[in-house]
């Protein structure tokens, strides 16, 4: 790059990073993977909790209005991926499983079926909650490496300082300018993902009880 660009961007965020050291550029690109990282993440589960969510209301719905569990199994079957249609598959399979070795009747069928969905529904809730550490992990730790960015830059200024001998604010300001980007950079990466994180929680809490629901229905219509 020429002097001229780096000229234009010296007053920027761009320059600033330009012309940092080693150290703080590391910093730098760290956060920002974990803020591309979070973001992605937060997108994703977004879009697969809303998903979801959408399923369950129309899961009970058509489960209040099913006369049998047979009839239940038959209308919801248009969406592999929803975690209501794999509660349904796994009674649905524990169900016949057990009535083709003939254990009894429907009725001692139900406490097996209640367990298999208890399994289900921890099996999908987790599936649900998958990746979101990562972001709990962001939210502890951005400030902290932002923090020795900002540690880092200030060690840098009075390093400069002692070799030079004097405080002029051209000696000091190279590593203050690093502090600050880090610390910045820290605090907009930590902040999506604590707020992120907890957005997400709250909306698979709900997912949660709707499959806990579901279960209750499911095992409402078999003991007909």
């Amino acid at each position: 790059m020429e002097i001229a660009d780096l000229n234009v961007y010296s007053g920027g965020l761009i320059g600033l990073i330009l012309s940092a050291g080693p150290v703080a550029r590391g910093v730098v690109m760290l956060l920002l993977f974990f803020s591309v990282v979070s973001w992605t993440i937060i997108f994703y589960k977004w879009r697969q909790l809303s998903v979801a969510e959408h399923e369950g209301i129309k899961f009970l719905k058509i489960a209040k209005d099913s006369e049998s569990f047979k009839r239940l199994a038959t209308t919801y079957a248009d969406n592999p991926d929803s975690p209501f249609y794999k509660l349904v598959l796994a009674s649905y399979r524990e169900l016949a499983g057990r009535q083709k070795e003939g254990t009894g009747p429907v009725v001692g069928l139900v406490p097996a079926v209640e367990s298999v969905l208890r399994v289900s529904v921890a099996e999908e809730t987790e599936r649900l909650e998958h990746r979101l550490s990562f972001l709990a992990t962001t939210a502890n730790t951005a400030p902290f490496i932002g923090l020795f960015g900002t540690v880092w830059g200030i060690m840098d200024s009075f390093r400069e300082i002692g070799m030079r001998g004097t405080t002029s604010l051209a000696v000091v300001a190279p590593g203050i300018s690093e502090a600050l980007i880090t610390t910045a950079l820290g605090l907009a990466t930590a902040i999506p993902a604590v707020l992120g994180y907890n957005y997400l929680v709250s909306r698979l809490k709900g997912v949660s009880v709707k499959m806990e629901n579901a279960s209750a229905y499911i095992v409402n219509l078999i003991s007909r």
